[in-house]
């Protein structure tokens, strides 16, 4: 540092910039920093190219590891239900169709071979039994013949075998049937029928039976829709996944709901409960509109996938389509819900774990490099906190610095503390101190003409007594949302919420001509609004919700009220509480209305749109409210569109 008091300060003082030498006594500005004025780096450019390219390396592999491992499990879990959950499903809907279909040709076969007689009806009972016995899932089997007969034969329960036979009395009975069967050459599958002995609906499948050349029948076995519920319960209690069988995207044709058939309200009318009739709700959400979808993972394959909202959370649909077993459109497919994939997402865990490690180490180099520059910069804080509080006394002046801009800020906070410090000697620091403390006049407390308006919630006391208060905050949030976003939209500031009252006011801080016409749009608008929520509400078993509604204008002192540091933009004045008394009064005035919003508005504010054939008005009266001395006029506000 240059001492002022060293002896080798000179007399040989330089003319200055008018060409007049200053005086001996005259010092020039001394330099601060003891650093030479050579080339240093700046901040900025140490920060970019230094600690920038830190943490933009941490943050790209961080990103880059995350990203490959949540695709990686993605894909992974994909392919996991694609691959192996449907192949299985599948698999065991082939196996148990197509073993009825063996039996059907088993059975025809021994009939052209000459092993089973068909005339011989009690040979054809013990082969139906003893087939039913390799083929659980098999219901019953028929043998149909061209001249009407037939042999019926199958379980009714676990325990009860029952056989039924008829005579050919009637050899048209069958004929349309037998007809479509005889144009195969090897398995029909009937579609859906329904079986009145069982009373629920079954897969059927049949196979022409020829005795030599000639074509005199069929052999026929069903499969019972349960019977494949059952093994799709089976299978989501094994993966805790939901699966399902679609007939024609809406009837559900195999679900664990449908495994107890007794309770079903199906018939042979409606042998199938469509998505609305199943119990399964999530399931009924299957086609609605699509989050997303799955086509960027799953490819153009023949397995498709979307997730849909819930209330539970996000639905995640994998399906297929297909067509055989006498049906044209099939879908099968699994859902599963949000929080059901945790296991799939281990190695998410630990690539989080390497990614917080790696965070926590370049945090840490940059903590300790930051630190280093920010010595300077703590430094300049604390004195410049000094000279905030006028502590110039104690004051410190700063060292130079190897980075340009902190070497520039220490030459020119030292040149100020200079300056302040000749600047104190002439200025008293108390009133140095209101200055500094004055950081403009803000916004200035004047008279206006505005509208104010007050809400509030009929009957809200008992309504909250029987509401949770989790329930009855979501409540006065949605209600507050409601009116909030309609009062915005009119153009009206709100002041506060009161309990479940709205406090808003139009003109203020923006002057408004047609600020009462706003208020009462705003009124219209959330009657409107409110008759809609009910509705909805209604539908929900809710209660509706009803308010009141006071508007008053005229003149307020509007701006900034309260202490210091601690100030609301806000109105006072009369004209406040008379729009809360007409809010009150319209509880004792509008009792037999029937409006969901029943508005009172004083005859001030009923001038200003008296002439808007949007608004209907009907005077109330003139009532003394509390607080004022002279009776105010009042006019019920009603939208005569409603």
């Amino acid at each position: 540092m240059v001492d002022i008091t060293n002896k080798h300060v000179t007399n040989e003082i330089s003319p200055g910039p008018n060409g007049v030498s200053p005086k001996p006594n005259e010092i020039s500005p001394r330099v601060d920093c003891d650093i030479k004025k050579h080339w240093r780096p700046s901040i900025a450019m140490a920060l970019s190219f230094g600690f920038g390219s830190m943490t933009m390396i941490a943050l790209a592999i961080v990103i880059w590891l995350s990203f490959d491992t949540a695709r990686d499990n993605t894909f992974a879990l994909t392919r996991e239900v694609t691959e192996v959950t449907f192949g299985s499903i599948r698999s065991h809907l082939d196996n148990n169709l197509n073993a009825a279909a063996s039996q059907v040709v088993y059975m025809s076969d021994l009939v052209e071979q000459g092993l089973l007689d068909p005339d011989d009806e009690q040979s054809i009972t013990q082969t139906i039994k003893g087939a039913l016995a390799a083929t659980p899932q098999v219901s019953g089997m028929i043998l149909m013949k061209k001249d009407g007969s037939s042999v019926r034969a199958g379980w009714t329960d676990e325990t009860s075998f029952v056989s039924r036979n008829e005579k050919g009395d009637n050899e048209y009975r069958f004929a349309a049937l037998l007809q479509d069967i005889g144009k195969t050459e090897g398995v029909y599958w009937g579609g859906v029928v329904w079986i009145e002995e069982f009373k629920e609906p079954h897969i059927s499948v049949f196979h022409p039976v020829y005795q030599g050349d000639q074509y005199i029948g069929a052999i026929g076995a069903i499969i019972s829709i349960s019977s494949l519920s059952d093994y799709f319960n089976k299978l989501d209690e094994e993966t805790g996944n939901h699966t399902y069988l679609l007939l024609d995207r809406n009837k559900v044709l195999a679900h664990p709901s449908l495994i107890d058939m007794s309770r079903s309200g199906l018939s042979a009318e409606n042998p199938l409960p469509t998505l609305n009739q199943v119990i399964d709700g999530n399931l009924r959400r299957i086609w609605n509109k699509p989050l997303y979808d799955f086509t960027e993972i799953l490819g153009n394959g023949d397995i498709k996938g979307h997730a849909v909202d819930s209330f539970a959370g996000e639905l995640s649909f994998l399906h297929t389509s297909f067509s055989g077993y006498g049906f044209e459109d099939l879908t099968l497919g699994i859902y599963f819900m949000e929080g059901e994939l945790e296991g799939y997402y281990e190695r998410l865990y630990l690539t989080g774990i390497a990614a917080l490690v790696i965070a926590l180490i370049t945090v840490a180099i940059i903590f300790f490099s930051g630190k280093f520059i920010a010595i300077p910069l703590q430094r300049l804080a604390e004195t410049s906190q000094q000279v905030g509080q006028l502590d110039l006394v104690h004051t410190q002046r700063l060292p130079g610095s190897m980075f340009r801009e902190l070497d520039t800020a220490a030459t020119a906070y030292n040149s100020m503390l200079g300056g302040l410090k000749w600047f104190e000697n002439y200025v008293p620091k108390k009133l140095v101190k209101q200055l500094m403390e004055t950081n403009g006049e803000g916004i200035i407390s004047e008279e206006r003409e505005i509208s104010v308006m007050f809400t509030d919630i009929v009957s809200f006391t008992p309504l909250s007594e029987s509401m949770p208060a989790t329930e009855l905050a979501g409540l006065l949030n949605h209600h507050f949302d409601l009116l909030g976003a309609i009062i915005e939209q009119e153009g009206g500031t709100i002041d506060k919420y009161i309990g479940d009252s709205v406090m808003a006011f139009w003109g203020a801080p923006t002057q408004m001509d047609d600020h009462a016409k706003h208020a009462c749009n705003a009124a219209l608008r959330i009657e409107k609004a409110l008759q809609e929520d009910n509705n909805r509400r209604k539908e929900m078993g809710l209660p509706a919700i009803n308010i009141r509604i006071g508007i008053h204008s005229g003149l307020a002192v509007a701006g900034n009220i309260g202490a210091k540091g601690r100030v609301n933009y806000t109105l006072i004045g009369d004209t406040v509480n008379t729009a809360q008394r007409l809010e009150s009064l319209a509880k004792d005035v509008l009792t037999k209305s029937s409006e969901t919003a029943k508005t009172l508005i004083s005859a001030t504010t009923w001038n200003y749109i008296k002439n808007d054939s949007k608004m209907e008005t009907t005077p109330k009266g003139f009532f003394a409210l509390r607080g004022r001395e002279t009776e105010t006029e009042a006019y019920e506000l009603k939208n005569p569109e409603v």
